[in-house]
């Protein structure tokens, strides 16, 4: 069976939450400097958003599963892994309450549509540039936590991760 969480992509082994979270810095980035040049007449500043979000959480969600501390049947929702990995580690509680406001607009980036309520364009319709901003800021910090968890241990060795993808930087 193949691995998906290893720090190189090398033969058949793979480390898809790493992939995909770089590609939501490099993106970021990208935005972050057009932003500050044009502002909100950054050129398609709601689908980059929405993309930077969408591939940032697609990160998280593969980053929880691989660190699902209560493996069962099939991968849960990331809201509730993230819960439990929070309980597990015996991790501040009020992190919950802030990947809840995540998980919505996450939700809203992947899940959206005409719906009768209105509900399918809401996280959409709500997200702006600086929305995006404290929720991808909130994206590394999750990051930051489970890795930080796991660098507890003693043959942990993510020094080096740590410093190249969760030192501050964008």
């Amino acid at each position: 069976m193949a691995h998906y969480y290893y720090l190189t992509s090398e033969g058949e082994d793979t480390n898809l939450q790493l992939y995909s979270f770089r590609q939501a810095k490099r993106h970021w980035r990208e935005l972050c400097d057009e932003y500050e040049r044009f502002g909100e007449d950054a050129e398609n500043l709601t689908e980059r958003c929405v993309f930077v979000l969408a591939t940032l959480g697609l990160s998280i969600s593969q980053l929880l599963g691989q660190n699902n501390p209560n493996v069962q049947k099939d991968v849960p929702y990331p809201i509730g892994v993230f819960s439990d990995f929070v309980d597990a580690h015996g991790l501040d509680p009020s992190l919950k309450n802030e990947f809840k406001r995540f998980n919505y607009f996450y939700n809203g980036c992947r899940h959206f549509g005409r719906t009768t309520s209105g509900k399918g364009y809401r996280g959409i319709d709500e997200l702006t540039f600086q929305t995006a901003k404290e929720c991808y800021e909130f994206g590394l910090k999750v990051w930051r936590t489970v890795i930080r968890v796991y660098d507890r241990e003693e043959e942990a060795d993510l020094e080096e991760f740590i410093e190249e993808h969760l030192d501050g930087r964008t």
